[in-house]
């Protein structure tokens, strides 16, 4: 009875284990996307609104980095046929993350389309997704943000109106 729960339980961890190195490989092949950015690669957060840097605070800068690690890749012909005409406008021209050991990454948001999965929600910042240029991390194309909480939200509080 011993040897039989020793035997199961040896067995569990080395799945455990196999798991976890399947699931570094995939990531390392690109079949399951890698996070963009490590929290703790960042040294400070910066959007630039009408010419002046605006740093966010640290919860602001958690936020983001989650919300970043949670982009996807778009077409651009999916660029163009989910825009929407009533988007509102993005006031930021850029975002800058500032790193500690590597260069710093500058993000253009290239405006706003409609989400390609129909939330049902009354906040009518729900209803669209920010799309960025990103070519540190996604040379061909665009990214989209995917994540329920809207950047916009998030963004639009940084800077003083």
């Amino acid at each position: 009875m011993k040897n039989r729960t020793t035997l199961i339980m040896t067995a569990a961890v080395l799945v455990g284990f196999a798991v976890i190195i399947l699931i570094n490989v995939a990531a390392l092949f690109g079949i399951v996307p890698a996070k963009y950015i490590s929290p703790n690669d960042v040294r400070g957060i910066a959007v630039e609104h009408q010419q002046k840097l605006y740093t966010l605070n640290f919860n602001q800068q958690n936020a983001v980095v989650t919300a970043f690690n949670n982009l996807f890749p778009i077409t651009e012909g999916e660029l163009k046929t989910r825009k929407i005409d009533k988007s509102p406008t993005t006031q930021v021209q850029k975002i800058i993350i500032y790193r500690f050991d590597e260069p710093d990454i500058e993000i253009t948001p290239v405006g706003f389309i409609a989400k390609s999965h129909s939330l049902m929600s009354t906040d009518p910042a729900d209803a669209f997704s920010y799309v960025f240029s990103i070519p540190a991390w996604h040379k061909q194309g665009f990214l989209e943000e995917a994540a329920t909480d809207s950047l916009y939200k998030i963004l639009s509080t940084t800077y003083d109106p």
